[in-house]
């Protein structure tokens, strides 16, 4: 590996947020244990009631608490109490932040759930945990805590919505996918990115900037979102805006997930990120320059040098902002896992990423770059082989300590639905035999049919606060991810970006053009296909996104309907031949449907062939008899 530049950036000379710069110490009282960092985060496990302690002030304040909920069902409570102020949160699951007010002169505020952690979750752990909590926030700024308030209230109301299998929904998206950038430094692009066809998609909306007044445009989609996820088919870090858009979401108590290639992290770039909650992905998808400049350029080793600095201004892994590594396992780089996951390990990097390259069927990519030719087609994995990688790079990070997130793993793990061949790759990676349960098919059991796109919970019980042991045969107890549908993406999040509005991050086709986001968010289409998810069945929107990580396990589980899985793979066949022949495949589809249509009419109803000639010869057609209710017989 080259040897790593670490002339460190001067601290970051930027305007602090007011909450930031009003900020006070908050210590962790009683009922709070002893701070934990697995992977890349930092918090304490809170117990059934807690402290925290502060110097008394003369001004109101406001403190805002990160916390974690384990139970999917909003059925616990925390409450917050300080002096005559009093709260009680209903907690949506996973990490969200909360904000009360601190009347002034007061020094502590209590807190208590009314659920724990069923002990029986977490049998080798004697302690009692309720939430975990990351350090909390003491400041004198109510902008910030109304619009934390307006998050955390939108976040209950959507998950909620979620639960109850709305489709119609009052909240607003709690995750928005963003298109920052349009412009790219790498040049030629990628040898796996659609640059062309993205711009086509992009059309008259190629050149709309992103700026802050964009951000005051979208009003309550902004204002209620907690997680901004940059999907720009561009380098942000090109961007003249990037600093104000940056201050922008840190004052909206936002996280921002951005992608970047790394070539142009020069120092200034770096002080723009220092301290921010921001989780930045750069994508490397190479264990040595060679192969990296098979996939971009001769930057390999820059980028390396560019990361190590960094790293070590911001003091270290599981610091601000959080640093993903990304490898997409293709044939020219599958043999470098290995090599890619030392390279992590050793720039102590906060996650490795491991992302698939999409399976988007009529991808016609053909490059030739440094000696190797690129074909995209002939570069995608055989799915056994995508699981086996899985395994094989789950056991790298575990060997070298590095943590993972495997994008395959989105809606249901792979190492739970296909154990054999996941174990097959643990065992390639040469640390140590994996355990493979007594099942011998290459999947796990799945649900009926009727529920393909995800294991129903096996846990059933209603939540123990006892803590009381369970026998061999007891099912551990729910904690209410049973009631939600697998894919949550349509009720969450909603991606305005340049080239269409898309209902989920693997969506295959925009429903609107970018302006439209509004009317998106709530339109038939995305009705039918919440109410189709929350039946326990793909909308056809979902069958025509074969890149979703959902719907391509559950093809390969044999858990689609006979019906759903021929109609998936006859739609990857008509997509390819759609982009090989310039559309003609899906126009002589939809003639065939439009021919079929009506000779099914023809022979079903012996008028409708005298009313199509009145009709294209101008005169009356006959008049439409009622049915006994008063309506048309088709209405």
């Amino acid at each position: 590996m080259p040897q790593l530049r670490m002339a460190l950036p001067s601290p970051p000379v930027r305007r602090l947020s007011p909450s930031l710069a009003t900020s006070e110490p908050v210590e962790f009282g009683s009922g709070f244990w002893d701070e934990e960092t697995p992977g890349l985060d930092r918090f304490r496990w809170m117990a059934a009631s807690a402290s925290l302690r502060f110097s008394p002030a003369a001004r109101e304040r406001y403190l805002e608490l990160w916390a974690f909920s384990e139970f999917e069902d909003l059925s616990q409570m925390l409450t917050c109490s300080a002096g005559g102020s009093h709260d009680a949160f209903p907690l949506a699951a996973g990490w969200a932040p909360l904000s009360f007010r601190v009347p002034p002169e007061r020094a502590h505020a209590d807190l208590s759930v009314n659920k724990v952690l069923p002990a029986r979750l977490h049998p080798s752990d004697r302690r009692t945990l309720a939430v975990r909590a990351r350090p909390p926030l003491l400041h004198g700024d109510p902008a910030r805590h109304r619009l934390v308030r307006a998050q955390q209230e939108n976040r209950v109301r959507n998950a909620r919505e979620t639960l109850d299998g709305r489709v119609v929904l009052a909240s607003t998206p709690v995750s928005l996918g963003i298109d920052l950038y349009a412009v790219c430094n790498v040049k030629p692009p990628c040898v796996y990115c659609e640059w062309d066809f993205s711009k086509r998609l992009e059309g008259p909306y190629v050149d709309v900037p992103f700026t802050p007044a964009t951000l005051r445009e979208w009003g309550a989609f902004f204002e209620n979102s907690g997680t901004l996820v940059n999907c720009s088919i561009g380098e942000p870090f090109m961007m003249k805006e990037l600093d104000d858009l940056l201050d922008a979401f840190d004052e909206g108590g936002k996280v921002l997930e951005m992608t970047t290639n790394g070539q142009i992290l020069t120092d200034r770039n770096i002080q723009k990120l220092l301290e921010r909650r921001i989780d930045l992905y750069v994508s490397l998808d190479a264990g040595t320059p060679e192969t990296y400049a098979k996939l971009r350029n001769d930057r390999f080793g820059a980028i390396l040098d560019n990361l190590g600095r960094l790293i070590e201004a911001k003091g270290g892994p599981g610091r601000r902002p959080f640093i993903h590594l990304v490898f997409m396992p293709m044939r020219v780089n599958v043999h470098e896992v290995d090599a890619f996951v030392r390279t992590a390990a050793a720039l102590q990097v906060d996650r490795v990423v491991l992302r698939p390259l999409n399976d988007s069927p009529g991808v016609n990519l053909d490059w030739e770059r440094a000696g190797h030719r690129f074909e995209y087609a002939k570069e995608l994995l055989p799915f056994d082989e995508l699981v086996r990688v899985s395994g094989r790079v789950a056991e790298l990070c575990r060997i070298h300590g590095v943590p993972l997130a495997d994008q395959m793993d989105f809606g249901g793990t792979m190492s739970e639905r296909f154990e054999r061949l996941f174990a097959e790759g643990r065992r390639l990676a040469g640390g140590g035999e994996a355990v493979v349960s007594a099942q011998t098919p290459d999947t796990v059991a799945t649900a009926p049919s009727t529920v393909p796109v995800e294991e129903a919970a096996s846990a059933t019980a209603a939540p123990d606060q006892t803590g009381g042991a369970s026998g061999p045969d007891e099912p551990l107890p729910s904690l209410g991810g049973d009631r939600k549908p697998a894919c949550t993406e349509p009720w969450k999040s909603l991606y305005i970006l340049r080239r269409g509005v898309f209902p989920c991050c693997y969506g295959g086709v925009p429903l609107a053009p970018m302006d439209q986001y509004r009317e998106t968010w709530n339109a038939p289409v995305v009705q039918a296909i919440r109410s189709e998810l929350a039946s326990g069945r793909f909308h056809e929107y979902c069958l025509k996104s074969p890149a979703c990580p959902i719907v391509q396990k559950s093809l390969e589980a044999r858990a689609l309907p006979l019906g759903q899985r021929v109609r998936l793979r006859s739609r990857r066949w008509i997509a390819r031949t759609d982009r090989l022949t310039g559309g003609a495949a899906s126009g002589t589809l939809a003639a065939v449907r439009w021919m079929g249509t009506r000779v099914w009419r023809a022979a079903t109803d012996p008028h409708y062939l005298a009313d199509h000639l009145r009709r294209r010869i101008g005169g009356a057609a006959r008049p439409i008899r009622s049915n006994r209710e008063g309506r048309r017989p088709d209405s």
